[in-house]
């Protein structure tokens, strides 16, 4: 440390050489008073950096600490992609965007959050594959509008069933265009393990919808009928996509097609909408019978990600696309 030079008479020195030495003790201590000293603290990673602080103020602000907490914070933000971030905030909250009801939401949503990455590649692919729109919600959250009509609906006619190598139950029967190819390639593949599947509802519009809901109600009361059919507008029928097969009874599930179906259908694209023990979140009870296109992308993903429930990865990628 470099001393200011300070000349002192040399009458004062020869008389009071105690003199000298108070002048240079106050100067020192002047110095020192007004010096930067440092001081160790740690940062947010527990490793010490040096902080300069004024010694002279009783509220000195560690500059250099600051700068590294700082830096910190950017670092964590940077690593998160835009994606991750959306998805953070979709189900990094107490309002997640699927119900659970079954309590099992919040784990779901934990699961994919410690897997961001593989999920949202996931995703990608799945929504990329949606050529069609086959993931639309409707249910008794989320109605269709009563004017809506899906694309190219055709008719099911003996003809496309015995090409198809299914059977039809009558003659008022459509699906979409895509949906009846992909039930055809399913059938045929049933065929030859000596399954026939019966095609007994497809598409309903919503005004064939009313009357089956006001059928519903006459019949069984509106509480009964709410857990049976869907109001018109919340029905999944009238996207074009939907078959209820064979009887339309529980009995249906102890039939070679009931279990062949639900051993097999989602290798196809088909996925029951409607699974035992989840009506809480459904919405309605259990419907062996009642399978919903969504293509086999999707219905590997909601078997990876949603503990195979369509419901909840309908939900799901409503709120994803509406966020």
């Amino acid at each position: 440390m470099l001393l200011y030079k300070t000349e002192v008479p040399c009458s004062v020195c020869s008389r009071n050489p105690l003199a000298v030495v108070a002048v240079f003790s106050a100067l020192f201590l002047f110095m020192m008073s007004c010096s930067p000293s440092k001081t160790e603290i740690k940062n947010q990673d527990g490793h010490f950096v040096q902080s300069e602080t004024l010694s002279a103020s009783s509220n000195s602000v560690p500059v250099q600490a600051a700068s590294v907490t700082a830096k910190s914070a950017s670092i964590r933000e940077e690593s998160l992609s835009p994606q991750e971030e959306k998805l953070t905030k979709l189900l990094g909250g107490t309002e997640l965007p699927f119900s659970d009801a079954k309590g099992e939401a919040h784990s779901l949503a934990q699961n994919i959050l410690e897997h961001k990455k593989a999920f949202l590649a996931d995703l990608e692919a799945v929504l990329a594959a949606d050529t069609e729109n086959l993931l639309i919600r409707v249910d008794k959250s989320v109605y269709l509008d009563e004017n809506y009509v899906p694309d190219a609906l055709v008719s099911l006619t003996p003809e496309t069933a015995n090409a198809g190598s299914y059977v039809i139950h009558r003659a008022d029967l459509a699906l979409r265009a895509p949906v009846e190819k992909e039930l055809s390639r399913m059938a045929k593949a049933a065929r030859e393990a000596g399954v026939t599947l019966v095609v007994s509802s497809s598409y309903r519009p919503y005004s064939y919808q009313k009357k089956v809901y006001e059928r519903n109600v006459a019949q069984m009361g509106k509480e009964a009928a709410d857990r049976e059919s869907a109001r018109p507008g919340a029905s999944q029928h009238q996207l074009g996509t939907v078959i209820d097969f064979g009887s339309i009874t529980d009995e249906y599930a102890q039939t070679p097609a009931g279990k062949w179906l639900y051993e097999n259908a989602g290798k196809y694209g088909w996925s029951l909408s409607f699974p035992d023990g989840y009506e809480y979140i459904t919405g309605y009870r259990w419907e062996c019978w009642h399978y919903r296109y969504v293509g086999p992308l999707a219905v590997r993903f909601q078997e990876k990600w949603f503990n195979n429930i369509q419901q909840y990865m309908i939900e799901f990628i409503h709120a994803w696309k509406n966020s």
